[in-house]
């Protein structure tokens, strides 16, 4: 074998290798989209148990005897679409939030990540996901949580 086909397989190598690299990486658009479409659901499968805490919560009468007892009740008086009650701005709150953290996660990626190699640095990595969870953390969970606690303070 003469070196000129050596190099030539070598290159050929390195060729493969950084398309499989390429295949590899998702864009950060797909990641927030990802992020939005679990969101969506994490607020579909969640939304249930919400209604029927806060139902418990706010029981001054003591009617709600258990989870199960709350949530037939629920069903019985007021139908079944009444566990998805207020679903609309939970889902939004959701949808928001894990667009931001996995959108920001992987853009914070790609700006960290060699351009060589491809590869990512553990530090990277931390750094990434704690820019991403602080970014989430001032946009949307604060904002959110201030919105539902302000009205009820002093009460």
């Amino acid at each position: 074998m003469d070196s000129s086909s050596s190099t030539r397989s070598m290159n050929e190598c390195r060729d493969e290798k950084e398309k499989e690299k390429e295949k590899m990486f998702t864009p950060p658009l797909v990641k927030a989209i990802s992020g939005s479409l679990g969101g969506a659901a994490e607020a579909c499968c969640m939304q249930p148990m919400d209604s029927i805490k806060t139902r418990i919560q706010l029981d001054s009468r003591g009617q709600y005897k258990s989870i199960m007892g709350c949530a037939k009740s629920m069903i019985r008086q007021e139908g079944t679409r009444s566990l998805w009650k207020g679903l609309t701005p939970y889902s939004t709150h959701l949808v928001l939030k894990h667009t931001l953290r996995m959108g920001t996660n992987a853009f914070l990626q790609s700006l960290f990540r060699d351009p060589l190699t491809g590869n990512l640095r553990t530090a990277h990595k931390i750094i990434s996901g704690f820019g991403a969870g602080l970014l989430e953390a001032l946009l949307i969970v604060t904002p959110c949580e201030v919105s539902l606690y302000w009205p009820h303070h002093g009460r």
